[in-house]
This record gives C-alpha cells, sequence and structure tokens, in this order.
C-alpha cells in the first residue's frame, strides 16, 4: 500500500474513520523517529500508539497500532497517521532530532548490564513490548 493512494486498499469505512480522526485532530505528539519511520498517538477511546514506517517511493512497508481492532489489515488509528503524514507531507520533511535521538544517544553509552535490564524492566511492564520482543527474538 502506497502512502499518496492507500484509500484505494483500505475498507472504505476505515478510511472515513481514519479521516474523521485526522480532521478532529485526534493525532498528536507525532514524530518521525527514523527516515520514513514515525510513531503518533492518536486519541480514541483510550490512547494508542501507532508505527508507520515508509520505504523511499511512500509504499508502507510496516505499520502497528496498539488498539484491539483485530477485523482487518489497518486500523482506523493507522489510517489517521497515514492522512496525517501524508497531507503534511512529513515524509519531506529532514530528521529532527526529537526525543528518540535523545533515547538512541543515551542508550549507546549504557553497558549490554544495563539495556538488558531495561529491556527486562520495560516488557514487565509493557505486554505489548514484552511480545515484540518475544518476535524480534524469534519466539511464537
Amino acid at each position: 500500500m502506497n502512502l499518496r493512494n492507500f484509500e484505494i486498499t483500505v475498507e472504505t469505512k476505515i478510511c472515513d474513520r481514519g479521516f474523521r480522526y485526522y480532521e478532529n485532530k485526534a493525532v498528536t505528539e507525532i514524530e518521525q523517529v527514523e527516515k520514513g519511520e514515525f510513531t503518533a498517538t492518536v486519541e480514541g477511546s483510550e490512547e494508542y500508539t501507532v508505527f508507520i514506517k515508509l520505504d523511499e517511493q511512500q509504499f508502507v512497508v510496516n505499520h502497528s497500532c496498539d488498539c484491539p481492532y483485530d477485523w482487518g489489515d489497518v486500523c482506523k488509528h493507522e489510517v489517521a497517521v497515514m492522512y496525517y503524514i501524508k497531507n503534511a507531507q512529513l515524509y519531506n520533511q529532514p530528521l529532527e532530532e526529537g526525543t528518540f535521538h535523545k533515547i538512541k544517544t543515551d542508550l549507546a553509552q549504557l553497558s549490554k548490564k544495563e539495556l538488558i535490564a531495561i529491556i527486562i524492566n520495560l516488557s514487565k511492564k509493557n505486554r505489548l513490548a514484552k511480545e515484540d520482543l518475544l518476535f524480534e527474538l524469534g519466539h511464537s
């Protein structure tokens, strides 16, 4: 799916709902964390965290949301963030040194033991972080 025309591959009802979220400024705290990688908070019935990764041709190569939606591949929160990125042309903006840059820089200064402790602690507190970590480590 391409950012320029993702609406043709996403269910119309989901696009409409996502567009309403976008119009109502429910997308907050959006940040480009790496070139072509965006994280945002979308305010719905709760706050949801959305991740969108684009390649150089603006194809969405990875996307996720921590909402419980499981009736399709893309939820309304992800659609809202895609509209935001598309309409603000964030994919054309240079990478700024935001919070993720600071985290990356600080983590680079830590020992392996300190890094493991942080990862374990985050996994204990956040079920999705734990599941993502297990997936990244090759566990189903």
